[in-house]
């Protein structure tokens, strides 16, 4: 069973690599999945200082919308908004373990967050523009296993391309959080942080790559530390620690 269960989230990855969200609907451009985890929580569009309209929109996440191949789900899979729009999204957890819809690519950016089974409610407000957002579960793992969709604002489209300023021959961004895991196995730094300006929005769990295991040293769980990220090697180059 377990078997099985591995071979059918491979080849759910290998789809999803393939066609974006294609078995989801064709209106999504597989352009629009990003590369990696630290491209997806790029701003890539900013909500309306003042909405124009209202919209609701139900809900569901949970094992019983999973497809084939599939562990977890949202039930719609696109949603969609006009420009300027106040949006309530009102979510059903279904589960009784944690789900987290997030649209880490809006400023700011919108997440609900709760263990279910239950029923909660949260407002963010669309951007002026026609883009396509991508929305998924933050939970480690859940979106890898079939949870994620999109939010199609007005026509929809490609998000912009992030434009940064390079600081000398390399893009250098400064970030501030605590550790939350140390994995000096895999070169990674586990951190929840504020906003890194310009590069990325808050994060209260994100795992980064850091170019060598010497960047780890005496780095521990607990740690409130100040980052220096790279953004062509898209890894921490930097980790110092803060005296609290």
């Amino acid at each position: 069973m377990k078997g099985a269960l591995l071979v059918g989230i491979s080849a759910f990855a290998q789809v999803m690599g393939l066609t974006g969200f294609a078995a989801a609907s064709s209106e999504i451009n597989p352009a629009f999945i990003p590369e990696d985890l630290m491209m997806q929580h790029q701003i890539v569009a900013t909500s309306c200082a003042k909405p124009r309209s209202f919209r609701r929109i139900e809900m569901k996440g949970g094992t019983r919308f999973a497809r084939e191949g599939e562990v977890f789900a949202f039930e719609p899979r696109i949603i969609r908004a006009e420009r300027c729009e106040e949006v309530e999204i009102i979510l059903e957890n279904t589960d009784t373990v944690r789900h987290a819809l997030m649209l880490p690519g809006l400023n700011p950016m919108f997440e609900l967050e709760f263990t279910g089974p239950g029923v909660r409610s949260l407002r963010f407000v669309t951007p002026d523009a026609d883009v396509t957002l991508e929305f998924h579960c933050h939970v480690p793992t859940h979106e890898k296993m079939g949870m994620l969709g999109a939010l199609i604002v007005g026509k929809g489209g490609k998000p912009p391309t992030l434009q940064v300023q390079p600081q000398g021959p390399v893009q250098l961004f400064n970030g501030i959080g605590s550790v939350i895991a140390v994995d000096r196995r895999k070169n990674r730094l586990i951190l929840s942080h504020g906003e890194i300006k310009g590069f990325m929005a808050a994060m209260t769990e994100m795992s980064f790559l850091v170019t060598s295991r010497a960047v780890l040293k005496g780095i521990m769980a607990g740690d409130t530390v100040r980052f220096t990220i790279d953004a062509d090697k898209r890894a921490i180059v930097g980790v110092v620690r803060l005296v609290q």
